[in-house]
């Protein structure tokens, strides 16, 4: 694994963002890490999608690198 694509880290010049979709519970659907300066709309990100079982537990994780913006569309085949 490139240590930039590492689960949750704290790497200097580089950025998080995080998707909620419709949780309240604070665990996020979509996590993306991109360098400082990569807009939204631009690549590459490195996004994890999320699926959960009733109990609120992750039941499977997916990762793929595209386009922040293009996220739902990108993991529609995993949903």
């Amino acid at each position: 694994m490139i240590l930039r694509n590492a689960f949750y880290r704290d790497l200097p010049n580089e950025q998080k963002r995080f998707d909620f979709g419709v949780r309240t519970d604070g665990q996020p659907v979509y996590r993306g890490f991109a360098r400082l300066g990569v807009s939204t709309s631009s690549g590459p990100w490195i996004m994890t999608f999320s699926k959960f079982n009733g109990d609120g537990t992750t039941a499977e994780e997916y990762s793929l690198e595209g386009i922040w913006d293009n996220r739902v569309a990108l993991f529609l085949p995993y949903v």
